[in-house]
């Protein structure tokens, strides 16, 4: 590993105590824990800065919005190859494997995450 460059952030206290706590149980410093959650957001945001096609799993964990839920997978069926959905404890979880140009399955990510009450996680599958 190169040089290491130091610089602060500020967070709320709820999130940095969430951070000492997480460490604490992982056994692994703060800044080492900070380290390895930027790598994997980069990880899993960089191949929207350059158009390229791609493939991944977009997982999402909603609560209601339905119908909004299916307009957006209507709108990007030309991406999303295939769809599960699933019910535990009254949650819904879907499952859409997609395929297609990158800044497409941004806008999907985009408009998944604008929608109330719902996370969305998006895991590339294409090296890049």
């Amino acid at each position: 590993m190169g040089r290491k460059r130091r610089f602060g952030i500020s967070l709320p206290e709820e999130l940095a105590e969430k951070l000492d706590t997480l460490s604490r149980k992982l056994s692994v410093d703060r800044s080492s824990l900070v380290e390895m959650a930027l790598r994997e957001f980069i990880h899993d945001h960089t191949h929207y800065l350059y158009e390229h096609v791609c493939r991944g799993i977009m997982i999402v964990h909603r609560h209601g919005n339905n119908e909004q839920f299916l307009a957006i997978v209507e709108k990007f069926r030309d991406i999303i190859r295939s769809y599960s959905h699933t019910h535990i404890d009254g949650v819904c979880f879907e499952l859409l494997i997609v395929s297609g140009s990158s800044s497409r399955i941004c806008q999907l990510h985009r408009e998944l995450s604008l929608l109330p009450r719902c996370r969305t996680r998006y895991i590339p599958f294409s090296t890049y």
